[in-house]
């Protein structure tokens, strides 16, 4: 699967996408020009359609890899300095 940013780099608040995982299927979430401070939550998509705070990602987990079946997206956590997210 080829990366992709799901999350522009930069200093503000931002959402990706939705995202789905089928069964067999798994994604590679992973921080992009990340310094102290960058903070992104992963949320599961639940069958009402709120997201629920699912993982993380910060500079002591920069790297998730996701294998459950459903729905996600990634909140980027605004902060000083710019960085981004990549899916694989």
């Amino acid at each position: 699967m080829a990366t992709t940013s799901i999350i522009s780099d930069g200093t503000t608040e931002a959402n990706s996408s939705d995202f789905s995982l089928a069964t067999g299927e798994s994604a590679t979430l992973s921080l992009r020009g990340a310094g102290g401070g960058a903070r992104v939550v992963i949320q599961f998509k639940a069958s009402d359609s709120t997201y629920q705070d699912f993982g993380y990602l910060d500079s002591q987990t920069p790297v998730v890899v996701l294998s459950a079946i459903g729905t996600f997206r990634c909140v980027k956590r605004a902060s000083s300095a710019a960085f981004g997210v990549d899916k694989s």
